[in-house]
């Protein structure tokens, strides 16, 4: 998995959630094989809201990155940003 595309404080959350897509990938494989479907499909379930998550961390760290660089450009065009740069986490 790719750390670039988390927060550094969100990271460790990531790899839980990508580690429990990867286990309900094998208890899927699993209930396919003993023909128990219905527990295949709870497992989907999971993965999908680890996915949901995967996603909302992601889409947190582009916006955070995208505050990041208006702030460097309105330091570039020197803009006092101090007060700012407080909040922007």
């Amino acid at each position: 998995m790719r750390p670039e595309l988390f927060k550094k404080e969100d990271y460790h959350v990531a790899l839980r959630e990508h580690a429990s897509i990867l286990d309900c990938g094998k208890a899927i494989e699993d209930c396919v094989k003993t023909g128990d479907l219905k527990e295949a499909l709870m497992y989907v379930r999971d993965i999908n809201n680890s996915l949901e998550t995967l996603k909302g961390l992601a889409e947190k760290k582009i916006a955070n990155d995208r505050v990041k660089c208006l702030l460097d450009q309105l330091v570039a065009a020197g803009v006092n940003v101090m007060a700012v740069r407080r909040h922007e986490n």
